[in-house]
C-alpha cells in the first residue's frame, strides 16, 4: 500500500510543480485600436495614474516597490511581453487578484474591471504592448 502510494505521488509531482498557464477568454481587440496613437496615449495616462506605482514609469523600468510583492509585479518592458496574448493582458485588469491561480499565489494586483470600461482597459492593453514592442509604439501593426 505505502510502494502504492509513493508511486502516485511521485508519478503526480511533476504535474504539481510545473507552471500551468492560466486558462482565460479569448477576445477580439476592437477594429483599429491596436497601432492606434490615440489609445497608447490614453493607456499611458492611465498607466501613470493607476499601475506605475508597482510596475514602474516607462522611463525608470520596473518600481522598487514591486520587489516586495510576491509574486513581482511585472515589468511590461520585458522582452518576453512581446509575444504575449492581448486577450490575457485584458483579462488580468479587469480580474486582478481575483482569479486563479493568481489569487493563491498572493498576487495583489487591483480587479480594474468595475472601475474602468472596455475600451479603457484596451487602451491599458495597447499602451503595455507598445512598452515590450519598440516598432508597435511607433505605430506598425502587429495583428
Amino acid at each position: 500500500m505505502i510502494k502504492g502510494l509513493l508511486f502516485l505521488v511521485l508519478l503526480t509531482l511533476p504535474f504539481a510543480c510545473s507552471e500551468v498557464s492560466p486558462d482565460y477568454p479569448s477576445r477580439t481587440v476592437p477594429a483599429g485600436l491596436l497601432g492606434s496613437r490615440a489609445a497608447q496615449g490614453a493607456g499611458a495616462r492611465m498607466f501613470r495614474h493607476k499601475c506605475a506605482s508597482c510596475h514602474g514609469h516607462p522611463s525608470e523600468g520596473r518600481s522598487e516597490r514591486a520587489d516586495f510583492f510576491d509574486p513581482p509585479a511585472p515589468d511590461f518592458s520585458e522582452s518576453h511581453y512581446r509575444d504575449i496574448d492581448p486577450a490575457y493582458l485584458y483579462w488580468r485588469i479587469e480580474h486582478g487578484k481575483t482569479i486563479e491561480p493568481f489569487r493563491s499565489r498572493g498576487s495583489v494586483m487591483p480587479t480594474w474591471g468595475p472601475h474602468l470600461s472596455e475600451t479603457e482597459i484596451w487602451s491599458l492593453v495597447v499602451y503595455l504592448l507598445s512598452r515590450s514592442r519598440p516598432a508597435f509604439a511607433n505605430g506598425s501593426r502587429f495583428y
